[in-house]
Parts: structure tokens; sequence; C-alpha cells
């Protein structure tokens, strides 16, 4: 008799423990979150820098009529947002697609010497750029679904026609990533042959030689929520001969380069003179959905991610897990000198449900090359990665090492009007 009782007790422990194993084993993993957003100083440095030929926060109170060659506003759903939503702080871009819906509405900035100049719109108008850079923040919205086309590009217009003596589209990529896509609308004999804009059946695409897609699938689902940086970069050949350049620039890190351009032959009449931001979908929007601006510049030098504190926030994006009823109980943010190499700090486990955490000894931990350090170093380009973990215990897979921080100068900062070496209020 006391066999059969120490037996089924020891037989119930049993299965109590292995039906906790089963729930265990069921229960499915957080999907992998990203880093959604990290602070940035208020101050950038543009206005002082003389090879700023344009910077726009989407601040100001100037109408972008008034800032731009054309604005397209999509009947109020490409306009200024208040940035606070989107983990900022001033004001974003915003675009919002209607289901079905093909343009939803762009930006047109010009610049330099140019022909198709009016409204008093463009700045530097004496000047003719041979090359120029361009860069501009992303983001797309939770659960984004979709391949949009257009993004941006830069262009030599030729005439008051709207005739283009060459683009440097970044449009679609495959399957979801970004393309560098040159053309030319000048021919062997150094004449423009475009008579409007996009005059497609006039243009010579160039992007035959070598590869042009970004490894980087921006558009991806997984990828939705963050802000991410894209910079591109245009250099027109020597008069006669094929030196051009264009290069996609994704989060700080080089996706495609291209050394080998005929951008004009020797046409020479302009330089470089609009950049577009665009949101024209080919074959339309599946469903209704956003994705969002912010941080425009246009340089006559690399431009790189926007510049944060040496003890910045870092935000995550929010909470998602297969089991609806999932809660985050803890999450993990890692610092790396460069991407999976000389981790500098780490957060440990954060217990709770909350998204930011400021990059300090109070909240983790100073490794690797700053051991014994209380900040990051100044003008450092910073790789990050990040995992979370469920009500169940179980933790997502970690998210990709993502170069997403840019730490400003070590001498004279932005911000820093006392000269101490400090951001001033951060």
């Amino acid at each position: 008799m006391r066999f059969w009782v120490d037996f089924g007790c020891r037989l119930g422990i049993f299965l109590i423990w292995a039906s906790g194993l089963t729930v265990a084993a069921l229960a499915a993993e957080p999907r992998s979150p990203r880093i959604a957003n990290v602070e940035i100083l208020a101050e950038q440095g543009w206005a002082n820098n003389p090879d700023t030929i344009w910077y726009d926060n989407f601040d100001s109170s100037k109408p972008l009529a008034g800032r731009y060659l054309e604005y397209h506003s999509n009947d109020g759903e490409f306009v200024p947002i208040a940035s606070e939503s989107l983990g900022g702080s001033g004001q974003s871009m915003q675009v919002r697609w209607q289901a079905g819906e093909v343009d939803a509405g762009g930006l047109k900035k010009t610049f330099g010497r140019n022909p198709m100049e009016w409204g008093n719109a463009g700045v530097r108008s004496a000047e003719d750029f041979r090359e120029v850079y361009w860069r501009h923040y992303v983001k797309m919205q939770e659960g984004w679904i979709g391949q949009p086309a257009k993004l941006s590009r830069a262009t030599s217009f030729s005439s008051s026609n709207w005739s283009q003596a060459m683009i440097a589209h970044i449009w679609n990529g495959s399957p979801t990533g970004l393309k560098a896509d040159p053309a030319r609308g000048v021919n062997s004999d150094s004449q423009v042959v475009t008579t409007q804009y996009n005059d497609f059946d006039n243009l010579s695409w160039l992007g035959g030689k070598g590869a042009s897609s970004s490894n980087a699938q921006v558009f991806d689902t997984a990828e939705c929520g963050r802000w991410v940086c894209v910079e591109g970069h245009v250099k027109l050949n020597t008069l006669g001969q094929s030196d051009g350049v264009f290069e996609l620039f994704i989060d700080g890190q080089q996706e495609v380069s291209r050394k080998d351009i005929n951008w004009v032959y020797s046409w020479g009449d302009y330089g470089i003179n609009a950049v577009f931001l665009e949101n024209h979908w080919n074959s339309g929007s599946s469903v209704e959905q956003e994705r969002y601006f912010d941080d425009f510049v246009i340089s006559t030098s690399p431009i790189g991610l926007a510049k944060s504190p040496w003890n910045p926030v870092v935000t995550k994006t929010a909470f998602h897990d297969p089991d609806s009823e999932d809660m985050q109980t803890a999450w993990q943010l890692q610092v790396a000198s460069s991407i999976g190499d000389d981790w500098v700090w780490d957060s440990g486990d954060i217990a709770g449900a909350g998204l930011s955490v400021v990059v300090n000894t109070n909240s983790g931990k100073f490794q690797g090359s700053l051991t014994g350090a209380g900040k990051l170093l100044g003008n450092h380009l910073y790789a990050l990665r990040v995992r979370q973990q469920d009500t169940s215990g179980q933790w997502s897979t970690w998210s990709p090492w993502n170069t997403s921080l840019q730490t400003g100068s070590a001498a004279n900062l932005p911000g820093d009007l006392d000269k101490e070496n400090e951001v001033d209020g951060s």
C-alpha cells in the first residue's frame, strides 16, 4: 500500500513537471525586435557647414510650397506631423497611401544653376555641382506590407521643359531592398535628347554593369517601425570619360558602388541641380498604410547618420508575440564598436515592458575597449542589437546588428555651448 501511495505521488509530480515542459515547448517565442530610433542632438551643425547645400528637418513654419520647387501634398496626406509618436521631437513628413493608390505626393528641391527655377525656392544658384550627396531618414509603419517603387533621385535639369541630362534613381530593389539605377538623357554627340520629365523612351539605362540592389531589405515587414538612414552619392563623369560615380549607403553601410558611369558624355551646360523625395508606387499599395521622412540633407561631402550624444537614449520597436496573451517581461540591448565586434556596452536584462534605455553606467555595463568608461567615444559609428522576452520566459532571437548610432564629434560637440565636451542638458 505504501508503495502505491509513494509511486502515485511521484507519478503526479512527474506529470505536473512534464505538463510544464509541454506548455513551455508549445509557447511561441516573441518576434525579434528592431532598433526603432536613437536620440539625436538638437543641433546638427548644418547651418554653419560650408558643404551644406540644403537641410530640412521639417520643423519650420514656412510653408513647404515656398521651400521647394514643387510640393505635392496628395490632398493633405503628405504633410508634416508632430514627431512625438515616432520617437522624436519637432516634426516629420507623413505620407499615407490609400489601398490601390499610386501617387501619394512628393517634394522637389532645386539648387545650383538651374533652368527650372521659379518662386525663389532654389539655393546656391550661382554654382555648378558635379558631385552631391543626399541623405534622409525613412520609416515604415508597424505592419508595413509591400515594396513601394520610388524613394528619391538626383538629376540634372537641362531646360525649362523639364528635360533631364541624367537621373540617379534610388528606388525598389529585389526583393524588398533598394536599388541604385542610373540613367542618361544625353546621346553620344553630347546632346540632350529628353524632351520632358521622365522621358523614359529617350533615356539610356546604365544599370547593367555590376550589382545595383542593396542587401538591406528595408521594406521587409520585419524591418518596419524603425528609422532607416538612406544616403546617395553621385559624381558626374570627367567630360568624355566613364569615371562617374553612383553609390548607395543604408545606415552608414555602403550597399552599392559604381565608379564606371558615363553620365553625360561631354555635356556640361549644368551640374546636378535637383533632388526629389518621392512617394510613387507603380502598382499601388495593397492596403492603406503610412511611411515617414525626416532629416533631409544635400551636401558636397559625405553626410552619414544624424549625430547622437555620447550617452544616447535608444528605443526599440514595440513588443509582438504570436501568443496574443503574452506580454513583454524583459529586453536587452547590446552595443558594439563595429558590426558584431568589440562589444562595448550591455544593458543586461531590463525588466518590464519599457522600450527605451540610456546607454550609461546606471543602465548597463561598459566593456571591451570601453571597460571602465562612462560614455561612448565621440565621432564614432556604433552597431546595436536587441532582443526581448515574453511572459512564458521565451526570448526572441537577436535582431541583426544595425549601425544606427553615430556619436557627435569628441571636440566642441554641437550643443556644447560651454565647450566642456558635454552636450548641454543631455
